[in-house]
């Protein structure tokens, strides 16, 4: 099986990627967007799935350089799951109470 060389490279381009798409759809908007919470939800998953690789790849990096990218991409992602879950947290119950909101205003008689 052929060694990339590149693999560190790829790790830190998919944690700034994740991050990158987490900062635009969390500071994006200055209004409360629920629409957004599912694509934070996958992007925290995909970071998750990224610290995952860099622990893996930590035991196997073979220089000093792969190795500080390495930990740079872990703590791009952590920040980034970090970030994420809690948005999703803090938004989730605003989101849920105007989705009440919104069914008693459709179930009232004589709308």
């Amino acid at each position: 099986m052929p060694s990339f060389r590149s693999r560190p490279l790829a790790i830190v381009a998919m944690a700034l990627l994740v991050t990158g798409a987490s900062a635009w759809l969390i500071f994006g908007s200055n209004v409360i967007d629920c629409d957004r919470l599912a694509p934070l939800t996958i992007l925290a998953v995909l970071a998750a799935f990224i610290i995952a690789l860099c622990f893996r790849l930590l035991a196997r990096a073979n220089s000093r350089a792969h190795t500080w990218l390495l930990v740079f991409a872990l703590l791009l992602a952590a920040a980034s799951l970090f970030e994420n879950v809690r948005f999703v947290r803090v938004h989730r119950a605003v989101c849920r109470q105007l989705q009440q909101q919104m069914d008693q205003f459709k179930n009232q008689p004589g709308i």
